[in-house]
């Protein structure tokens, strides 16, 4: 599901960012989708989650695509937007904030005496975050790094968690990945025509391999013991393309630095 998921968006990076927040939405969809959370004992816990974390996402897209929605009224200052006018940084807290509001509500809304309130918001709105995360795909393609950026990240967590498969201890597996996915990174990094050196694309390759690998691990160890469907595909597949973003967004920021 990853590899889908990032070669879906990759492909669309090409095409523009409207495609790529698409892409991007299909993401937070399977996040929101995610097993209900569990007690200490492992009893599920109910935490109406779904739409706080996909209110969240959507926000952060819509950001995302469109920073002049943080200009505000006539006269105040856009010194903040234009300085993140790429859109990932911007919209993060207010999505962040728009998931814990409607997380909130949700609580409110529900009959059966609110049993477990904190876990279960805190739930809500930590899936959010995941969320808000995904647009860093968008930004990167808004930057200085274009759609190139987006293909080096996306080799690197492509060939990451191909090597990942591989049934081997899991320390090693997890170094081999890195490995690869600097090697995918570089790959690309080389051959695509943009200003990016070979030692961009390790760098950018081997951290999207790296946070691609924890989201797996994460999503897996998050699903544990469920038969919910999402446990077994959809959310850890997610999961590996949301932790990954932000620092294919952060590699899209550094086209140009010293030794890159």
């Amino acid at each position: 599901m990853s590899l889908v998921l990032v070669g879906m968006i990759t492909l669309t990076a090409y095409t523009g960012p409207v495609f790529v927040a698409a892409s991007v939405v299909l993401v937070q969809v399977l996040i929101a989708l995610a097993p209900s959370a569990v007690d200490p004992s492992g009893r599920s816990i109910r935490s109406p989650h779904f739409i706080a974390a996909l209110s969240a996402g959507s926000v952060a897209t819509a950001i995302a695509l469109f920073p002049g929605l943080l200009d505000g009224a006539a006269g105040s200052s856009p010194d903040v937007v234009g300085a993140t006018d790429t859109g990932m940084l911007a919209g993060i807290m207010p999505a962040i904030a728009v998931g814990v509001f409607v997380s909130l509500v949700a609580q409110m809304l529900r009959t059966d005496g609110r049993a477990d309130l904190v876990p279960s918001t805190a739930y809500a709105v930590t899936l959010g975050v995941f969320a808000a995360l995904t647009t860093g795909w968008i930004g990167a393609t808004q930057s200085l790094g274009g759609p190139e950026v987006v293909a080096v990240g996306g080799a690197g967590v492509a060939a990451g968690l191909v090597v990942w498969l591989i049934p081997m201890d899991r320390y090693v597996a997890a170094s081999a990945a890195i490995v690869a996915g600097a090697a995918g990174g570089a790959t690309v990094a080389s051959t695509v025509d943009s200003p990016m050196t070979w030692v961009f694309g390790i760098a950018v390759g081997s951290a999207a391999a790296l946070f691609a690998v924890l989201g797996q691990v994460l999503g897996r160890a998050w699903s544990r013991g469920r038969t919910h469907a999402a446990a077994g595909w959809g959310f850890p597949g997610a999961m590996s393309i949301a932790l990954a973003a932000p620092l294919v967004y952060v590699g899209g920021q550094l086209i140009g630095a010293p030794g890159l």
